[in-house]
């Protein structure tokens, strides 16, 4: 049923999409819903549930919750009745999910600190007039759109990006500026439907580009040619949005096919000193440090490790060298094979351009955008040492992880971002000796945690702030020595924890891994 608030945040977004339009195209081209599955074509799964209490819509970050659990929106937790937890009763892990049982939820629609206008949304921090989109920081005016942070405005079926202004399906890039159906770039502004552009300004159709202007299918023009024919293709870009409510996107337009005869990237690709055994000790020392559990040789636990993380798949190129590419996440899977690269190959494949003729109209330049279009899923910038089957960003110490930020002994993960001794991850920020823990925030020595912020010495637990010494907590905050959201004795609660550790530790010894994990412990202890 439509809402006032939903009429309202609707409202001020359709009028943030016609300012963005006439940003980008010179005039608007059409109410903001004509455009809403084109827009969220890019979108990463999110969990789409019931809740509980109300029975209204709940959206969730993430689509690995397990289907029989039981869900709640954010404001509905002080709705929820306290419980007890019998101590005598605790014999081990079972039997803490069993005395749990119909009580734990997972909670959704997450509207955080000074954020208002809202919907459909979770996860969304400090962020104002969001909707249809997860992981939101520092935004305004985002729809349908994932993890667009640091004071980003008017985004548009963009994602995973910092500091972006007026974009329009662009995703996986740093200050983005007035940018439409672009992939991966750094500090660029006024690009259109281009791929892996650092330091650029005023591109259209253009792939691997570093510190350039005025281009046109990587072709240098002077100013006043290059204002004359953007003119015309921009035009030409808004008529086929107008008419068909969506626009080919980099992939269509390049296609699969082979590269064209005598294109080979004539480069040798660095020798990087690698060396697992700093990245080992590091993995062992975490797991001594949270499990009180000696794991022996890291890679025996690699399937376990990488569940629910972005995997990061070592491939061939097409010119026979080594690439990586992160699987199921974001535009990655839509990479046309024939056409992704090395991060080397792509540096050397941006020497290519079209000719003049070839980019008189749009028509031209789909006809002759695949002698030019490559893509890479990879990105070496800032200072990193001793990275192995990784993409890093200022990272040391990095072993088949995606997307490294100055993070140090990390391995089988994704996203983290200033992070230390963090494994088995996906997206933990400023933390540090952390397994298994997924969209959280300043966790210390924690394990199997979900969206939980300034926590310590904490076990499986979703939607928690400021616990410490606590396990099987959901939707509680400044708990101490707290099992099932009831606090007990710290002696007590020591004597239990070493118990439950010492089962962990069995179990990992036996399968390598855990069959419970935050995800799915919902749906264990139900009837």
């Amino acid at each position: 049923m439509e809402t006032a608030q939903s009429t309202r945040v609707y409202e001020r977004l359709d009028r943030a999409w016609k300012s963005t339009c006439t940003v980008l195209f010179g005039e608007e081209i059409g109410e903001l819903a004509q455009y809403g599955e084109y827009l969220a074509e890019n979108l990463p799964p999110v969990g789409k549930m019931q809740s509980r209490v109300s029975g209204k819509e709940v959206t969730l970050a993430s689509d690995h919750y397990c289907k029989g659990a039981n869900f709640i929106s954010m404001e509905e937790i002080r709705e929820v009745p306290a419980f007890s937890l019998s101590i005598n009763d605790i014999k081990d892990i079972d039997s803490i999910i069993c005395s749990i049982g119909e009580k734990w939820e997972y909670c959704g629609n997450r509207v955080l600190g000074n954020s208002s206008c809202v919907e459909s949304s979770d996860l969304v921090m400090d962020s104002q007039y969001v909707s249809n989109s997860v992981n939101v920081q520092q935004t305004q005016y985002a729809y349908a759109s994932f993890m667009p942070w640091r004071s980003s405005k008017y985004v548009f079926g963009s994602g995973y990006f910092s500091g972006g202004e007026f974009t329009i399906r662009t995703m996986t890039a740093t200050n983005p500026r007035r940018c439409f159906e672009c992939h991966l770039l750094a500090n660029s502004s006024d690009i259109y439907v281009s791929s892996n552009c650092f330091g650029c300004q005023e591109l259209l159709f253009c792939f691997n580009l570093r510190n350039r202007r005025n281009c046109i299918g990587n072709l240098g023009l002077d100013k006043g040619k290059y204002a004359e024919l953007k003119k015309k293709l921009v035009g030409e870009i808004k008529e086929e949005l107008k008419r068909n409510k969506k626009f080919p996107s980099l992939f269509e337009l390049v296609g699969d096919m082979d590269a064209p005869e005598g294109v080979k990237p004539a480069i040798m690709h660095p020798k990087e000193e690698q060396d697992m055994a700093p990245i080992q000790r590091a993995f062992s020392s975490a797991f001594r440090v949270i499990l009180k559990y000696e794991p022996g040789d890291m890679r025996q636990y690699e399937e376990w490790m990488l569940r629910h993380t972005v995997r990061v798949n070592t491939l061939e190129s097409p010119f026979g060298n080594p690439m990586m590419l992160p699987s199921d996440f974001c535009i990655y899977p839509k990479f046309p094979k024939k056409r992704t690269v090395s991060h080397w190959e792509a540096l050397e494949l941006g020497k290519l351009q079209l000719k003049e003729g070839e980019i008189s109209s749009l028509a031209k330049i789909a006809e002759n955008l695949h002698k030019i279009g490559y893509f890479t899923g990879e990105w070496r910038d800032g200072s990193n040492r001793n990275i192995i089957s990784s993409v890093p960003y200022n990272a040391t110490n990095a072993y088949k992880v995606y997307d490294a930020g100055y993070c140090d002994y990390v391995a089988f993960g994704s996203l983290p971002l200033g992070s230390k001794h963090a494994f088995g991850c996906h997206r933990v920020i400023d933390s540090q000796f952390a397994i298994k823990c997924y969209n959280s925030l300043g966790l210390t020595r924690c394990f199997e945690m979900d969206t939980c912020d300034k926590c310590s010495d904490a076990y499986f637990c979703h939607n928690c702030e400021a616990l410490s010494d606590s396990m099987f907590c959901f939707n509680m905050k400044g708990k101490r020595h707290a099992i099932g959201n009831v606090p007990l004795a710290a002696g007590k609660y020591g004597e239990i924890k070493s118990m439950l550790l010492a089962q962990i530790g069995e179990e990992l010894g036996k399968s390598k891994g855990l069959g419970m994990d935050i995800y799915n412990v919902g749906c264990r202890g139900k009837n």
